[in-house]
């Protein structure tokens, strides 16, 4: 099955690689910068899966040929998918990977443009395509009694994909145009931190999960670094708790802020109200997944 994040649309194949950087996940654009790392292969032909799709046409989850019953017992919008072959590309080494495409100067040129212009940051670690892909709509057969599909074509008005439905995007290919598509469903994709600053200057409380690294900045005068951080993959069984903890972490930070001034009870109260918080995150059941995240980043198409 998809191991990679599921990706709430396909993406052509030939604008996504292993160790791409990129300012918006669903839109990889020509010019971003592209890094040749060393990657691990696997290919798996005559690959079937199953996947949902919410109210708004977007991949959600994929459960694969041999589903569990009871997770999908309740989902109303089920495809069944079809592919003549399966490639699944992943770096060896995800720290490595990452700070060879941050050694090359010229990546570090544009992460550097992009931090002034105040853009997000992310890199592709594994990519999974699929090749001559089809769908079908499926339904539980005898009402859940049995893990047999009932499958159907798919409505022209579907709520999928538009690249899967009709000729949306001739890149891709169509079923309004072609049986089959061929692209990106899923991606390795992490968030990257990365900011100008000095030796002196301390990491920030928003640092903590990130696997840092430093270079100095060519001709700067005051010692600057440019400092970049390496964070999770985006994806269903973190997303949620990660994003609780950080709206937790930023309300404790002003709460510890503003105990400085107070008594050591205050101080103590609002360091135990921090570690509860992280407990309980730590302990989240995820409520959403990698459509909301990447969604999440204002995503209009």
């Amino acid at each position: 099955m998809v191991q990679h994040g599921l990706l709430p649309k396909p993406l052509p194949s030939d604008l996504l690689t292993v160790g791409q950087l990129l300012t918006h996940p669903l839109h990889p654009e020509p010019h971003t910068k592209k890094s040749t790392i060393s990657t691990t292969t696997t290919s798996n032909l005559r690959y079937k899966d199953v996947f949902s799709v919410d109210s708004e046409g977007r991949f959600i989850t994929n459960y694969g040929a041999k589903f569990d019953l009871g997770r999908i017992f309740r989902q109303p919008n089920l495809l069944t998918v079809r592919a003549e072959q399966m490639i699944q590309r992943t770096s060896q080494s995800k720290a490595q990977a990452f700070q060879a495409v941050c050694n090359d100067p010229e990546a570090r040129t544009w992460i550097s443009e992009q931090v002034k212009a105040g853009k997000p940051l992310y890199v592709v670690l594994g990519i999974t395509e699929l090749k001559n892909a089809s769908f079908k709509r499926a339904k539980l057969h005898d009402a859940g009694a049995s893990n047999r599909l009932n499958e159907t074509p798919l409505e022209n008005d579907a709520k999928v994909p538009k690249s899967i439905r009709a000729r949306a995007d001739a890149s891709l290919g169509g079923i309004g145009s072609a049986p089959t598509i061929s692209g990106v469903f899923g991606m390795d994709v992490r968030h990257v931190q990365a900011r100008i600053t000095t030796p002196a200057e301390p990491h920030r409380l928003e640092d903590i999960g990130y696997h840092w690294y430093y270079y100095d900045v060519p001709g700067s005068s005051s010692k600057e670094q440019l400092i970049v951080g390496l964070g999770e993959q985006l994806k269903g069984q973190r997303a949620s708790s990660d994003a609780r903890l950080e709206r937790g972490r930023s309300w404790m930070l002003r709460v510890l802020l503003r105990a400085q001034c107070c008594d050591p009870a205050r101080q103590h109260y609002a360091g135990a109200r921090l570690l509860h918080t992280q407990e309980c995150c730590a302990h989240s059941k995820p409520d959403f997944n990698l459509a909301d995240e990447i969604y999440d980043i204002h995503e209009t198409a």
